[in-house]
């Protein structure tokens, strides 16, 4: 019998809750199913829609209602109330296509790893079309021999795209509340600690008009994804090697320079010549190279990001300082 828990993190998503639970409910091959709805304190009628779009479904209900923490500790609060040991991840406003948990399940029991993850498209929301009868031909599976090199060189996914077992999240430290997103540092931390595989297939559905997602935010999103590396490299786990902190270093300063170049233009900036240097005289303290590259997202220059850039767990005192 498969049995799987919904985390669904959601923070003002009411126009997109409906079609949300129409795609869990749509899920093939599920035996038994909980969702698990964390908001994240909405201002808007969300927990009323998840009420009244759930109470005829033949599934465990759980609705967790929080003051406005962020959804990495949405995420650790979701999976801490699962039942089951298979958890699914999904985002308030995104679409799990028919075969996304049977398929990453799959993946888990054939190749033996205790995660998994597959590709995501997009659809046009409120659009003639149903995305959730689009072609789905049985993708082809793998395990990722260096999954954390991947996720360090680019996150092409989100958490919607990810599935893994509760045991071993909580074995890795689950999300870490200091960052808005979970998607960056959990694919590092979940690849950091072991073997993952890839599902070759769509497994999540992105609607093309939220504008209020991180990566819509490119500063803020290029920020997090060079602090997720950080953290990463910092807490030491079991995979991590010196060619992944050295990997990360070159990655931290080509999005550094990249990012800088684009938004204030010219080619005459300090992330630049630091790039340069990485690939003919490294610096010797590549983590606090790393780190400094934090700066070059920022409006003000500043390593340290302001307030409004910290989740509502770091704006309370309930997340750890960053540094």
């Amino acid at each position: 019998m498969t049995a799987v828990s919904y985390v669904i993190t959601v923070f003002n998503k009411e126009e997109y809750l409906p079609e949300v639970i129409r795609s869990l409910e749509a899920q093939v091959e599920i035996d038994t199913r909980e969702y698990i709805f964390v908001d994240d304190g909405s201002s808007d009628n969300s927990v009323q829609v998840i009420k009244d779009c759930t109470q005829d479904l033949n599934a465990k209900i759980i609705i967790i209602e929080q003051e406005n923490l962020g959804a990495s500790w949405g995420t650790n609060a979701g999976v801490e109330a699962a039942s089951h040991e298979w958890i699914k991840l999904c985002d308030g406003d995104d679409l799990l296509t028919p075969h996304s948990s049977i398929w990453l399940i799959e993946a888990c029991e054939k190749l033996n790893v205790n995660h998994a993850w597959g590709h995501s498209a997009y659809f046009e929301w409120q659009g003639r079309e149903d995305p959730l009868t689009r072609p789905a031909p049985k993708p082809d599976m793998e395990v990722m021999e260096d999954g954390l090199k991947f996720f360090i060189r680019n996150n092409p996914a989100n958490s919607t795209c990810m599935l893994f077992k509760k045991s071993y999240y909580q074995q890795i430290g689950g999300c870490d509340p200091r960052l808005v997103s979970p998607d960056q540092l959990l694919f590092l931390r979940l690849f950091a600690h072991g073997k993952g595989a890839r599902v070759y297939g769509d497994v999540g559905l992105l609607p093309d008009a939220a504008p209020d997602r991180l990566s819509a935010q490119k500063g803020r999103s290029r920020y997090e994804s060079v602090l997720a590396m950080y953290f990463t490299i910092l807490d030491k786990p079991p995979l991590l090697t010196q060619d992944h902190i050295d990997y990360a270093y070159k990655r931290a300063l080509s999005r550094a320079e990249r990012f800088h170049r684009k938004v204030y233009g010219g080619l005459c900036n300090r992330f630049l010549w630091d790039h340069i240097r990485s690939k003919v005289w490294p610096h010797g303290d590549k983590i606090t190279a790393l780190k400094k590259c934090l700066a070059a997202f920022t409006p003000d220059g500043r390593i340290e990001r302001s307030m409004d850039w910290k989740p509502g767990a770091g704006k309370r005192g309930k997340a750890p300082a960053d540094f």
